[in-house]
C-alpha cells in the first residue's frame, strides 16, 4: 500500500470494534487511572480512525529511509517506523508528529524542529495514541554515543554527566505520567499506548561493533533498566496501556544473530544505536497484536 503523510490505508476486515468512554478529569488521580485503564482494556479502534504518533527518535526512525514526505528535516521521521506499519496493516488515518531528540517538554509544552509542541495532534476526535518518550530526558542515547566514542579512542566526544543522569532518572516516572494525563485529557476516547524503548545492550558483556567498557556498559543497561521501569509504573498508574518493547527485544539487542538495534559502528546513514527496520517490525507487531 501507498503510505502518505495522514493517510487512510484500505483493509479487508477492521479491527475490533469496542464503545469509547470519557472519564471525570477532576477524578482523584486513582480512581481516574482505573476508570482509564478499563476503558482503554475494552476499547477497540476501526479501521479509519484516527491514530496519532508521539514520541523521539525510536519512534521516527532516523536512518531508516525514506522518510517522510513534508516532515521537519531534522525529526528524522520515516515512512518505514513502527507507526507507519501498524497504519499501514490497519487501516488508520495517521497522523504521525514524532521527532528525533524530542523530549516529554517536547510532546507537552515546547516546540521542536518548527512544529508545535506533539500533543496539540491529538484531539477529542482520535481513537489510538502511541507513544515512545523519556529516554531523550536522561540523554540514554546521547550517553551510549558519547561513552562509546571514548571508549573507541574517539575524538570531540563529548562528556556525560551521571549525576544529572541519575537524577533525571528519579524524576522521569511523572514526566511520562504527565503526558499520559495530557494525551487522556484531549482524547477521552483514545487508547493510549505506550511504548517502551528497545533494548540496546546484551545482559551481560559487548561485541565487535560496540566498543564500551565494562562500567559503561553497567551504567548504560542500569539507565535502560530504571528507565524501563518507570515508564511501566507511569502507564500504570495513569491508566494506559504498556508495550513491552524492552521486553521483546531482550534476545534481538545489538550483539544478536537477529538484532532489532544498531550497533555504535554502523554503515552510511544509519542511526546508532537505533532501531533497525527489524526493530520497527517488531513494534508494530506488538501494537496489532494489543489491538486485536
Amino acid at each position: 500500500m501507498k503510505l502518505k503523510y495522514r493517510l487512510i490505508a484500505a483493509v479487508a476486515a477492521p479491527l475490533v470494534i469496542g464503545a469509547g468512554t470519557t472519564a471525570c478529569s477532576g477524578a482523584p488521580a486513582p480512581e481516574r487511572a482505573a476508570t482509564f485503564a478499563a476503558a482503554d482494556a475494552d476499547a477497540g479502534v476501526r479501521a479509519g480512525a484516527e491514530y496519532v504518533a508521539l514520541g523521539s527518535s525510536f519512534a521516527a526512525g532516523p536512518g531508516i529511509t525514506p522518510t517522510k514526505p513534508g516532515s521537519p528535516a531534522e525529526c528524522k521521521r520515516s515512512t518505514q517506523n513502527y507507526a507507519s506499519r501498524v497504519a499501514d496493516r490497519s487501516g488508520l488515518d495517521l497522523t504521525d508528529v514524532s521527532c528525533s531528540g524530542a523530549t516529554t517538554e517536547n510532546i507537552l509544552t515546547k516546540s521542536q524542529a518548527g512544529q508545535d509542541p506533539q500533543v496539540s495532534a491529538v484531539t477529542a476526535d482520535t481513537r489510538l495514541v502511541t507513544v515512545t518518550i523519556g529516554g531523550n530526558d536522561v540523554n540514554y542515547s546521547g550517553s551510549l554515543s558519547v561513552y562509546s566514542c571514548h571508549d573507541s579512542k574517539g575524538k570531540n566526544c563529548g562528556s556525560v554527566d551521571e549525576d544529572a543522569i541519575n537524577k533525571d532518572l528519579g524524576t522521569v516516572r511523572g514526566k511520562i505520567g504527565d503526558v499520559v494525563d495530557a494525551l487522556h485529557d484531549r482524547a477521552p476516547d483514545a487508547r493510549i499506548l505506550v511504548v517502551n524503548y528497545l533494548t540496546v545492550l546484551p545482559g551481560e558483556g559487548v561485541c565487535a561493533g560496540v566498543p564500551l567498557t565494562s562500567e559503561h556498559a553497567d551504567f548504560e543497561r542500569d539507565v535502560a533498566a530504571r528507565l524501563k521501569d518507570a515508564t511501566k509504573k507511569a502507564a500504570e498508574e495513569k491508566g494506559a496501556t504498556l508495550i513491552d518493547a524492552a521486553g521483546a527485544s531482550a534476545k534481538h539487542h545489538s550483539c544478536s544473530g537477529d538484532p532489532w538495534v544498531e550497533k555504535y559502528e554502523v554503515s552510511d546513514g544509519r542511526a546508532a544505536y537505533h532501531p533497525k527496520p527489524a526493530g520497527m517490525q517488531g513494534v508494530a507487531d506488538l501494537i496489532t497484536k494489543q489491538l486485536g
